[in-house]
Order: C-alpha cells, then structure tokens, then sequence
C-alpha cells in the first residue's frame, strides 16, 4: 500500500474486521472508497491499541461498548493521505497527517456535543449512533480509512521529523496526550498555576503530568496509591512535581496536599472500577478539598456510578466543577503546536516506550501486549502500512 496515490488506489484493501465480540476478530478484503465531498482517505502507519482492547472487541465486551457490528476498530492513527475530494485543497496526496477519533456530526449546534470515538465507541444517543451505524464505521486499524477531513491534522514534516528528531510513531502518543490536554485547557490552566493530578500513575494520568507542565504548570503534585510508580512519575516530571500518597483517609490526604501550597486546578482522571470499595475514590474528597477558594476541578475519568462529593465546602469555596469528554479540534491543532515548538516532548525524550509494533494479523499477541504494557509512557500499535 506505501506506493499508492490518490491516482492509483487498489480495489481493495485489507482490515481488521470484528463481528462480534464473542468471535475472533478477522482479516479482510474490502472494497476502497471514493473519497466524496469532505472526506480523505488515509494509509494508517501507526494506530495505537488501547489497554482495554481485549475487553472491548474480544471476550464478550465486558465493558459493555456500544459499537456497530461489522465494523473495523481502530480511533486514532498517524499517517499519509492517501486520496482526497476537491473541497480538500490544503491536504496533498503524500502528507503526514494525523487523525482525531473524536466524531462530530456536522449539524452539531456546539462544539461541546457529546461526540463518539470513531471504531470504538457510538454512545447512546441516536445522533452518535447514526454517524457510526453509516458514514463512518470503519476506523484505523487498516491499510486505508475514510475520514472526515476536519479530524485530520497536518504535521509539520520538516520540524517534527527533521529538526526535532522523532521517528513517525513517536507521533502516535499524541493519542494519549490530547485527552488531558482537553481537560486542562477547559479548566483554563493559566501560566504558574499548581495542579492537582490524580491518579496519576497510569497512562493518561501521567501523560496529564507532562501536558500541564508543558502548558506552563508552576507545579503538578500527582497521587497515587503506589510510592514506587509515584516516585517513577516524579523522577520523569522534574523538579516542578511533588507526589502524595493516597492513603484512603480524606482529611490527612487533603492535609498532605495543601502542604504544598494553594492548588488552582484539581485533574481528575479515575479509571472504571469492576468494584468499588469504601475508600476506592476516597482522593476524590481529599482533591476537592484542597482545591483553594474559586478553584476548578476538571472530571475525565472512567467512573460509570455515582461518587459523593463535598456539597456545601463546593458551595462556600466557590469551586467549578467541569467535566470534559475527550477534545475539540482546536484543542488538538493547539497541543500538536506545543509539539512542533519543543514545549512538549514525544518519545525516548519523553521516556515514552514502544511495546510493541504489529500486523493486523497479530491482532490476539497484540492485544495481550498492549493489557500487560499498560501504565506511564507506554505505547503499543498497530502498523497497517509500512515505509
């Protein structure tokens, strides 16, 4: 597929197909789009495989993702345009480009609709539903993919590549980054400010480490229930970052917080839980309390029930509480130029680790990998096309 230009495109193309998650996901032959009005296609080189994989497309979907069947996974991915439409005249035949797995219907009303992440995830809604049950429900894990041309992002070769030194996967962890970096810049992370993380010893919460510090942090405390991954993460950080343990009591956590200082922003970040114990988010309290009077609390975390929280210290300390899923297209054009200008870096500079390249083929070894890999700065793909 490397050779191919919008000029010659094969009749079909291989993909990873699931049909049902109680079936082995297959490689197939499908037939190759025309790309209509608003659409590119593009040759996938690296598309990250999330942790969770197997718990998705395999084993029966015990975390219960709503997605068409058959579909080809696969959310974000980098790679070079393929072909595009005539209403595309910025994106050439050839560009390194990476795509966002944030879907929007075009007749949205706001930028902050609840979107659906392309070959993953259709939500509930009947709007996000019908953009994945038609248009666009086959993602990146494939030789080519149709994409809407507002989630494709140009990248700048020459800096990136040439001046700045990154392999091509490199880029691929800006899949892991764009997420936290969405919730701190609707919390409105001003220059100096301190910021809470926490948990901040898994992907996104360490990630969430260096974009805030890269957004212009005075200081990240980050918590988690494991001195030795916490020590890991602020080794990694520098000296602007601080950890605290989370010990399951709320007053001494908080106190162990504001011992650092007034924090301006709270990250929340907590992963799904098959179970939930008394003091499984107890460092959800301790953060809100340590949040100084008119502070913010930015929620992206994976928590399916409810959790109790402070209501009249919320109240008398003014505090915002925001929740975000995911990112807007301007936010993504903004933490790819905190990239292209050295503010925030990728790869071995970053202490990022590839785990693992693989063939669509290799699908099962991947997944495996990519569950047993999990954790800061870790990072396993899929590689469709080659170079």
């Amino acid at each position: 597929m490397a050779g191919h230009t919008s000029h010659d495109l094969p009749p079909t193309f291989k993909a990873l197909q699931v049909t049902s998650a109680d079936a082995p996901l297959t490689v197939t032959d499908l037939p190759t789009p025309t790309p209509t009005a608003g659409t590119v296609l593009m040759r996938p080189l690296f598309s990250p495989i999330i942790a969770y994989a197997d718990e998705i497309f395999a084993n029966g979907n015990p975390r219960g993702y709503p997605y068409p069947s058959p579909m080809v996974p696969g959310t974000n991915a980098v790679g070079r345009i393929a072909a595009t439409a005539p209403d595309t005249p910025r994106l050439k035949p050839g560009t390194l480009v990476y795509t966002s797995g944030v879907l929007r219907g075009r007749d949205s009303t706001s930028a902050n609709s609840t979107p659906v992440l392309h070959g993953l995830f259709m939500g509930f809604a009947p709007e996000g539903q019908a953009l994945m049950q038609g248009e666009w429900r086959d993602g990146t894990w494939a030789e080519l993919v149709k994409l809407p041309a507002e989630n494709v992002h140009v990248l700048n070769e020459d800096i990136l590549i040439k001046k700045l030194g990154y392999r091509v996967e490199d880029l691929s962890y800006l899949s892991t980054l764009a997420v936290p970096h969405g919730g701190l810049s609707d919390a409105g992370l001003r220059t100096g400010e301190t910021v809470l993380i926490a948990p901040a010893t898994g992907s996104f919460g360490s990630a969430a480490v260096q974009v805030a510090l890269a957004m212009g942090a005075g200081k990240v405390i980050v918590m988690g229930r494991s001195q030795e991954k916490l020590d890991k993460v602020v080794e990694g950080a520098g000296a602007r970052a601080v950890g605290v343990v989370i010990t399951g009591d709320v007053d001494a956590d908080a106190a162990a917080l504001t011992a650092h200082g007034p924090i301006d922003i709270y990250f929340d970040i907590s992963p799904q839980v098959a179970s939930a114990g008394p003091d499984t988010f107890s460092h959800i309290k301790s953060g809100i309390a340590a949040l100084r009077p008119g502070g913010r609390m930015s929620m992206m975390g994976g928590i399916l029930g409810d959790v109790q929280v402070p209501y009249s210290l919320i109240m008398g300390k003014g505090l915002t509480l925001r929740g975000t899923f995911m990112y807007t297209r301007e936010q993504m054009d903004s933490l790819i130029r905190l990239v292209e200008t050295g503010m925030l870096s990728l790869g071995e500079k970053a202490g990022v680790q590839s785990t693992g390249k693989y063939t669509l083929g290799e699908w099962e070894a991947a997944f495996k990998a990519a569950a047993r890999e999990a954790g800061p700065g870790k990072s396993t793909s899929f590689v469709p096309n080659t170079e």
